[in-house]
């Protein structure tokens, strides 16, 4: 952060009289200059303002988590409260106020921990009732939270807010005529609060009441700020300060490493800026010098993923979770290089492993959710992405993935209404034209289909998907040269359809392309890796205990026997043969001169 002259400073804290102390948005915005100043203590008081204003801003909640996260610094009200407590260990007040505090800043262990204290000596203290049901939510235990809301619901019953967690809750448990009615409960109080119309579309699209799931996801998406005024709400993530990021919500949610090390720092933002030469180097030094070697690994591993050498990656991963087996970033990433080496029971055991460790991390949810379906445990898939979404509503794999369930589920409305809301927070792009237009293609909407491909056709001229399925809209039309054309052109780009694919989620930096997989795997899943999926996803981890040991272990035996084996050897001697590019392919890739006996509309054939 830049150093400030006292005048410049002085110039900028005056800023504080002139915006409206009433309006959060401007409290907020200001917060986010101050921060990029290195005013982070008036940041923090602008943020928390906003948030007395407006207890549902949740961007400036989530920039304060930001700002903690991001500096390390300790937020001032934990300080106090923690002296308060030392001070009379018996003080409940001041115990709730701490276990507040540590909430504020994301700290949520540590929170309920304090929370339940006051639970505990005073069962009757709704408001530490509702804290603790809000840290519990936010950490993925939706079934202790129930109990402590319940507690509670007597004394706070007016309030929209609640109602609308309560819903929230009863959805990720799968009861979800509750989640209505709670939601309807929310909306009759504050017909104004657009999480409640956002977590209803949801929910009526479960029960298949798809035109209401339509209306409630419009009426969300007019209300919500984040979707209609990416200006107008500024968010901290977004270093550009163009406005709020829609991806950003998953970067804000991940722990940010130890800055312990000076050169670990160095050997990050290298990394991110693709210098991985001099990344590499300061990682190495990092090593030496930082006690937290696991988060070392696995900024290094991330260096090797991002130069394509995933050997190297996948050592470096497995290296962190030897130095540290509660690493779920680890054990996330290492599940990443197994699914895309088709190694599934490995990748399954890493997801749910990474699960286990941190359910609040939306990208897990997401690659877990992914397994699932490819795997043929078509419910649970959807029940994951739908949970995923509930943490991180922004987060693009998993729109794109519970888009692509509806699609082929052949849930057109719902489709329709997924699709609308991605533009709604990310605009017009390719791939959601080509979205479209296979819902109008399935819907016999020829003329509407093809006016789609060539809006995404515009956006990008080699997108070889939209060609693809331009060829077949011609088919359908009998236009046999314009088909031809189409194909023979696409064939040019990608010898393959991939729409019908998942995408994976991985760190952006490592992948600046989507990373997809097919939507069911090469071969019939065997029934240990059913059993195992079907285990993690009901928390029954005990199933996956005695396979955790192995994994490590025979990880970095096998990675050190390929880097032992002569370099004369072919990827498909050694085993460690994967598609090419970035990583969407899993299937055998045609040789030269095979393209010719390749049927290229085979993939597409929806329904002809």
């Amino acid at each position: 952060m830049p150093e400030l002259k006292g005048k410049e400073r002085d110039i900028l804290l005056s800023f504080a009289s002139r915006v409206d102390r009433n309006d959060p948005g401007a409290l907020n915005n200001l917060g986010v200059l101050y921060y990029r100043k290195g005013i982070y203590d008036e940041a923090i008081v602008q943020f928390k303002e906003a948030l007395k204003i407006d207890s549902r801003f949740d961007l400036a909640r989530e920039n304060l988590h930001y700002l903690f996260a991001e500096t390390k610094m300790e937020d001032p009200d934990v300080c106090r409260w923690q002296k308060e407590v030392e001070k009379d260990p018996g003080n409940q007040e001041a115990i709730l106020r701490l276990g507040t505090s540590y909430q504020n800043m994301g700290r949520l262990k540590e929170a309920s921990d304090m929370l339940g204290k006051v639970v505990s000596a005073n069962p009757d203290n709704y408001m530490a009732r509702i804290h603790l049901g809000s840290a519990l939510k936010a950490m993925g235990l939706h079934q202790q939270a129930l109990e402590h809301y319940l507690c509670a619901q007597d004394r706070v019953g007016n309030s929209a807010v609640f109602h609308t967690d309560l819903g929230e809750i009863y959805y990720n448990l799968g009861r979800t005529d509750e989640a209505i009615t709670e939601l309807l409960a929310s909306i009759k109080l504050d017909a104004d609060y657009w999480r409640s119309h956002f977590l209803l579309s949801f929910a009526y699209g479960d029960i298949g009441h798809l035109q209401e799931a339509l209306e409630e996801s419009r009426t969300a998406s007019r209300l919500n700020p984040s979707f209609q005024n990416t200006e107008a709400n500024l968010a901290l993530s977004n270093d550009s300060g163009e406005g709020n990021d829609p991806t950003a919500s998953r970067n804000m949610a991940k722990e940010v490493p130890s800055l312990e090390s000076v050169s670990f720092t160095l050997g990050a933002a290298y990394r991110e800026r693709g210098y991985y030469k001099e990344a590499l180097k300061e990682l190495k030094k990092a090593l030496l010098d930082m006690p937290e070697k696991d988060r070392v690994y696995i900024e290094i591993g991330k260096v090797h993923l991002s130069e394509g050498a995933e050997t190297e990656a996948l050592k470096s991963f497995l290296k962190a979770l030897e130095e540290n087996p509660e690493n779920a970033e680890g054990f996330g990433l290492c599940g990443c290089i197994y699914h895309l080496q088709q190694q599934y029971r490995r990748a399954g055991i890493c997801y749910l492993q990474a699960f286990r460790l941190n359910s609040a991390d939306a990208d897990i949810m997401n690659n877990l959710g992914v397994l699932l379906y490819q795997a043929g445990l078509l419910e649970d898939a959807e029940r994951m992405f739908k949970k995923g979404l509930n943490l991180s509503l922004y987060n693009l794999e998993l729109n794109y993935n519970f888009l692509e369930c509806n699609l082929l589920k052949e849930e057109y409305l719902m489709a329709e209404n997924l699709i609308q809301r991605l533009e709604a927070f990310v605009g017009k792009s390719a791939i959601l034209y080509e979205k479209r237009a296979i819902l109008h293609y399935k819907l016999n909407r020829m003329t509407l289909a093809l006016f789609d491909i060539e809006s995404a056709l515009t956006f990008d001229r080699n997108y070889a998907d939209a060609l693809y399925l331009k060829g077949l809209i011609c088919l359908r039309e009998e236009n046999f040269d314009g088909a031809i054309e189409a194909v023979l052109e696409a064939g040019k780009i990608c010898p393959k359809y991939k729409g019908f694919h998942f995408f994976l989620a991985v760190d952006e930096h490592i992948k600046s392309d989507p990373v997809r997989v097919p939507n069911t795997l090469p071969v019939e899943p065997d029934d240990e890796l059913i059993e195992i999926l079907q285990a993690g996803v009901n928390r029954r981890f005990d199933k996956i205990k005695d396979f955790l040991l192995s994994i490590v272990e025979e990880g970095i035996r096998e990675v050190d026997n390929v880097d032992n084996m002569s370099e004369g050897k072919s990827a498909e001697e050694t085993g460690s043969a994967r598609p090419a590019a970035n990583g969407a392919k899993t299937g055998k890739v045609p040789a030269a001169g095979e393209t010719g006996n390749v049927d290229l509309l085979e993939e597409i054939r929806f329904d002809l």
